[in-house]
């Protein structure tokens, strides 16, 4: 009788344990924006041409400096590279600059691979508050979804041919970029330093 007994205070057991055992955590869900379909912040965006920029950024200064990184990039020893900031001019104000510190923007082929803006607020609770706003404004997944860099403000977010880092804390930024760029990049260098062993005579 006791060993009946005992037997079903298992059973008993075993069915409570069974309904406890915790749900195994929700997948993080995917980015599955393509590189086309990449966010445009104030203006920039991946894949836009250095003509769109001078046309998105018409004052003296900004065009100026697409125009010499354009040309830089041309150069033997840049590889088609090229990088340039964009600022405000106090002189013709663009609403584009309302917020932001500055725009830092990197070519290729005078096509953007990279670009980042830094803010100059506001002040967010923390970096998971910032990306809810920024998933809010370019359907981007939720914070969760967000991998963890160095840094408890640094969050990064892969997607299909393009990668977002976002910081929040002192200062507040985004940075969208094509990883495959910086190996073009490489690439060439290392083809121009190979045609060179090549033709290399003793």
């Amino acid at each position: 009788m006791r060993y009946v007994a005992l037997l079903g205070l298992l059973a008993c057991m075993a069915s409570l344990s069974v309904g406890q055992t915790p749900a195994a955590p929700a997948a993080k869900q995917q980015c599955s924006l393509s590189l086309g379909q990449s966010p445009e912040i104030r203006g920039v965006r991946l894949g836009m041409t250095a003509d769109k920029l001078l046309v998105a950024f018409p004052e003296i200064d900004n065009r100026t400096s697409i125009e010499r990184a354009v040309q830089e990039s041309k150069r033997t020893y840049s590889y088609g590279a090229g990088t340039f900031s964009l600022n405000q001019d106090p002189g013709a104000a663009n609403p584009k600059f309302t917020g932001v510190s500055r725009i830092g923007v990197e070519i290729l082929d005078e096509r953007v691979t990279s670009f980042y803006v830094a803010y100059t607020g506001p002040e967010w609770k923390n970096v998971e508050q910032f990306i809810a706003r920024l998933s809010e404004a370019f359907k981007l997944p939720g914070a969760d979804s967000w991998t963890p860099e160095p840094g408890d403000s640094n969050r990064s977010l892969e997607c299909n041919g393009f990668v977002i880092d976002v910081h929040a804390g002192g200062y507040n930024s985004v940075r969208v970029r094509v990883p495959s760029a910086t190996r073009i990049v490489e690439d060439r260098r290392e083809a121009v330093k190979e045609k060179a062993r090549v033709a290399f005579k003793p």
